[in-house]
């Protein structure tokens, strides 16, 4: 039997690891409630709300308008899912790109840390940074534009960043270049965790380099595999560059996500309509990114190692 003393100071431990607990997680619970859950809550209020002489009225006339705008060829809000969709498909393509990079690295070729170091520096520079650099480089006066004058033999020097015939294709080879070091992070980390032995059984079996990243590596990463494919159908309608730090949105280079960030900061509006847009695609997103999910994780079974 426990002595009444021995109770009271299990207690007291009980009451310390509480507040100890709670201290923790009080301001990240915060933060969700205020920043996230407020923030979404009133921005599904606004996208039913019209501001009126009387005041707010909520109604469908937001929906209503995308809906014209979506009757409209010609409309801005076509282009932006057009771009939107380039960036997407963009990000899924470089996907099994970095899973290719990913393995040559995992079997330390000449130079491979070299090779990492080049292919993570994005993630580590400032984005503010590497936009000036991207855009020196592609700039008029960069060696890219001269290159690209004196091989095609034009009277005129190519503005990658203001002309609505380069400008989009400049902004997506600037997610080309950044666009590997978060899959590198993941998938890199997923095949160092295979345990040697696993490879050494394959090598002793015959497999060739192919076989061994078909039939040995990526099933054991496809854990890490499916969660970046669903991570990319989450953002497909929300996929996009830093299109302000490099056209801000101009010359055919908006995107939905942009569309909507340009709606409340430089349109002069409340918010209202670019929150009708923003709630209509996530409820598209929603059965696309479960479909996914589902199927992706049916592809190949889970292997515990």
């Amino acid at each position: 039997m426990e002595s009444i003393a021995e109770k009271t100071k299990k207690k007291k431990i009980n009451i310390k690891r509480g507040i100890f607990i709670v201290g923790m997680l009080i301001v990240p619970l915060l933060n969700f409630i205020f920043f996230y859950v407020y923030v979404n809550f009133d921005s599904i209020l606004m996208a039913f709300q019209v501001r009126s002489g009387t005041g707010v009225i909520y109604t469908f006339d937001n929906f209503r308008l995308l809906f014209e705008e979506f009757g409209k060829s010609s409309s801005d809000l076509w282009m932006n899912i057009r771009n939107t969709l380039m960036y997407f498909a963009l990000s899924f393509l470089l996907m099994p790109i970095s899973i290719m990079v990913s393995y040559f690295i995992y079997k330390k070729i000449l130079f491979y840390r070299f090779y990492r170091i080049i292919f993570f520096l994005p993630s580590i520079i400032s984005a503010i940074v590497l936009t000036i650099l991207y855009k020196n480089i592609l700039g008029v006066y960069g060696p890219i534009a001269a290159a690209w004058k004196n091989i095609f033999n034009l009277n005129y020097t190519p503005e990658f960043f203001g002309d609505s015939r380069y400008a989009i294709w400049a902004c997506l080879g600037y997610n080309v270049w950044t666009g590997f070091a978060g899959n590198f992070i993941l998938i890199g980390g997923a095949m160092s965790r295979i345990p040697d032995s696993i490879i050494e059984a394959g090598a002793l079996d015959g497999s060739t380099p192919f076989i061994e990243l078909r039939k040995i590596i990526i099933p054991l990463i496809w854990p890490t595999v499916t969660t970046l494919i669903t991570l990319n159908f989450v953002s497909i309608f929300s996929a996009g560059g830093p299109i302000l730090l490099l056209t801000e949105g101009n010359y055919n280079t908006g995107t939905l996500s942009y569309f909507i960030f340009a709606q409340v900061y430089f349109a002069g509006g409340d918010g209202q309509y670019a929150s009708a847009v923003g709630m209509f695609f996530t409820i598209l997103t929603i059965p696309v990114v479960l479909l996914t999910n589902y199927v992706a994780n049916r592809k190949i079974e889970a292997v515990e190692y």
